[in-house]
């Protein structure tokens, strides 16, 4: 008959008696309990936010004038764009570098901002979207002999180096400074007009 030591009530009360740590080891684990789980759980820190958030109000005008190379922090934000401001945009121009790609949109946001500072009053960043729209299906001739698109500078096909001419420069039958279109047959035809009408 097995002794009353090792009844099965006794062995209950035995597994169910609360255990104990060692004061060392319970100090041990209050510690890393406190300290924070791991460095990769932790956010890192938004070093772009704030370009980030500006590129996300980015409007169509916006976007032309970031493809001019101008840094995200210049394009102005406001709902207007006034002849003091696209006076400031101009003179950037004029000193930052610039690669062929950035030829068109700087070409064609230079063109929106001189008629800014011509009319003398300000803009609203709506009428500036909807102009930009008047440029999509045009191309200019770069000064590495591209015919690129006007707004995002994309070259579409290389017509010859470009040389100097007694009214400006151009490559073969192509002038620096207008605009042209293409059809579907890849012929392409001067434009004259704003509004993206091939001339007659």
């Amino acid at each position: 008959m097995p002794s009353e030591a090792f009844s099965p009530r006794k062995r209950i009360l035995v597994a169910s008696a609360p255990a104990r740590l060692p004061p060392g080891l319970f100090l041990a684990f209050v510690l890393l309990a406190s300290v924070p789980v791991a460095c990769a759980s932790n956010s890192p820190p938004q070093a772009f936010a704030s370009t980030r958030d500006a590129l996300a109000e980015l409007d169509e005008f916006g976007v032309l004038l970031l493809g001019t190379g101008l840094p995200v922090e210049v394009i102005p934000s406001g709902r207007e764009v006034s002849p003091e401001q696209a006076r400031r945009l101009l003179v950037y121009f004029g000193f930052l570098p610039y690669s062929p790609q950035h030829y068109g949109p700087r070409f064609v946001a230079a063109e929106l901002l001189r008629a800014i500072e011509n009319h003398g009053q300000s803009v609203s960043r709506w009428e500036l979207s909807r102009k930009v729209q008047d440029y999509r299906n045009l191309f200019l001739l770069q000064p590495d002999g591209y015919l690129a698109a006007a707004l995002t500078g994309r070259p579409a096909v290389c017509v010859g180096p470009v040389e100097p001419r007694e009214d400006g420069a151009g490559a073969g039958r192509f002038e620096m400074g207008a605009f042209y279109t293409r059809d579907e047959d890849d012929n392409w035809q001067q434009v004259h007009r704003r509004t993206g009408a091939p001339s007659p």
